[in-house]
């Protein structure tokens, strides 16, 4: 948490705003969730050229170099925030008449500086992708169909919500083997990420817990989830079931997922 929903909320807000601007100074608060810092001094009197996001990663582009932010479980960015919010400050960005905040309150957060592409190590970006490539990266993974959805070395941007929100609105147990799954199923499954990721765009993305988007307001859409969080099926009335894949609580009907 953030995924690709929350990341991408975060930096469409922020484009707009900082994009062609100059970065007058950077002031580091906390050294120890920063990497390349020595960087960072390169980077004063650029002009910001793109604000964007990779998956679940913000990005700063300043010509050459990246900035990219993991927000991990509690991180945020957040453009001329109130004083609460530098409380826990890791980071502020100085942008003309602008001071973008990246705060991280248990500092499982990370702000890396690149000098050149960071992304090779990434799958694909879950929103560059066909359904066809999707039906091929995914079956011959030959593994858990919800592991190999949050895997972001397979395909960048789901996280443990979203991949249950789809599996559930396609019915397709987590549990289920890669290539255990038709192609029809497949299609589903894809059809259904890309209606419940642009749809949790729309309402900014989902606060479980610390998540807020760019200006400090939390998300709305877990008011519209229909199976993370939940203990009755919403389509049969079943005891929702939950399980731990890799750690991470997922929940799921085991009468309409097979």
């Amino acid at each position: 948490m953030p995924e690709l929903p929350e990341a991408t909320t975060i930096s469409s807000q922020l484009s707009p705003i900082i994009k062609g601007l100059t970065l007058n100074n950077i002031v580091i608060r906390k050294n120890n969730i920063i990497k390349n810092k020595h960087l960072l001094a390169n980077l004063i009197g650029m002009k910001c050229s793109e604000v964007s996001n990779y998956g679940k990663m913000v990005y700063f582009r300043f010509s050459s170099y990246w900035v990219v932010f993991h927000l991990a479980l509690t991180g945020y960015l957040v453009v001329d925030p109130p004083q609460d919010l530098y409380k826990y400050s890791v980071a502020e960005f100085l942008l003309d008449n602008n001071i973008v905040v990246f705060g991280a309150k248990r500092m499982f957060e990370k702000m890396i500086v690149y000098d050149s592409y960071p992304f090779d190590k990434y799958g694909p970006d879950f929103r560059t992708i066909k359904p066809v490539e999707f039906i091929k990266i995914l079956s011959k993974s030959n593994r858990n169909i919800k592991i190999a959805l949050m895997d972001q070395k397979t395909i960048a941007g789901i996280g443990n919500i979203y991949a249950c929100e789809a599996l559930f609105k396609a019915g397709i147990s987590p549990t289920r083997n890669t290539r255990n799954i038709t192609a029809q199923e497949y299609h589903k499954l894809y059809n259904s990420l890309v209606e419940i990721i642009n749809f949790a765009i729309q309402k900014r993305g989902s606060t479980i817990s610390d998540y807020i988007d760019a200006f400090g307001n939390k998300g709305e859409y877990q008011y519209y989830h229909k199976i993370y969080g939940k203990k009755i099926c919403p389509n049969c009335s079943s005891k929702v079931k939950t399980i731990k894949i890799q750690e991470r609580l997922t929940y799921f009907c085991p009468v309409c997922q097979k």
